[in-house]
């Protein structure tokens, strides 16, 4: 009989504050409802000043906003976000305990990515286990549909945001695979802020970005969200 995944469920409903998350990112994704939101704020802030600088001010930050919504935003805040990757201290040729990928829940289509180069490197035998935190089973099922064998994975749909990812991982490395390094695999926009974040835990983290297939669309929503997710972690000093 195959052996079964290593796999930990949760209760599915999450705090109040986390279901209040996923409105907001959809507001914050919806131009023609965040530029007149600001614009009005700014205008009631800018009160002190003559009408004229009000409106020079005023038109002069939703231009600037606007801009966050184009391609050019995407490209600049998708360079700002690489620059934020930590710099990692290099690996040494032959770890003596073997490094373990870790796969982060991003939805379905960051999964088809990130499982494809998980599985290359099991193949490769550059990993000897695979850990999913924070997704669903359907990810671990992928890896195995890929090759990986089901004693080499384990995961949980616990995890419910990036630092809840790094500290729950930890966790199972310490139990499971003390001294092992990580490969996180996940999207090139999260790896920057999800490396230094495991690298808190006291992990030695290699980052490998998996590109996934967005649209420009979709590319412009996830730079902005893991802008505003950067923005706000290093605000917390989790980094």
């Amino acid at each position: 009989m195959p052996l079964a995944i290593a796999w930990t469920e949760c209760p599915p409903d999450p705090p109040l504050w986390l279901q209040l998350r996923e409105p907001l990112l959809q507001l914050l994704y919806q131009p023609w409802l965040v530029l007149p939101l600001l614009g009005g704020f700014s205008w009631w802030l800018s009160r002190p000043l003559p009408t004229q600088a009000r409106l020079t001010a005023l038109v002069a930050l939703m231009l600037l906003l606007a801009l966050l919504y184009s391609p050019m935003g995407t490209a600049w805040m998708s360079a700002w976000l690489e620059q934020q990757l930590p710099v990692m201290a290099p690996r040494a040729p032959r770890p003596s305990v073997p490094a373990v990928a870790v796969l982060v829940g991003r939805g379905p289509q960051v999964a088809e990515a990130t499982t494809v180069v998980a599985a290359s490197l099991v193949r490769a035998g550059a990993v000897s286990a695979v850990y999913v935190s924070g997704d669903a089973i359907s990810t671990a099922q992928s890896l195995e549909r890929r090759g990986v064998p089901s004693d080499q994975i384990a995961g949980d749909s616990c995890a419910r945001t990036t630092w809840e990812n790094a500290t729950r991982t930890a966790a199972w490395l310490r139990h499971h695979h003390p001294g092992a390094s990580v490969v996180l695999i996940t999207d090139p926009w999260q790896l920057p802020r999800a490396s230094a974040v495991f690298r808190r835990q006291g992990l030695q983290v290699q980052p490998l970005p998996a590109e996934p297939s967005f649209s420009s669309g979709q590319r412009n929503r996830i730079a902005l969200r893991e802008t505003a997710g950067t923005v706000l972690y290093a605000l917390q000093g989790r980094f």
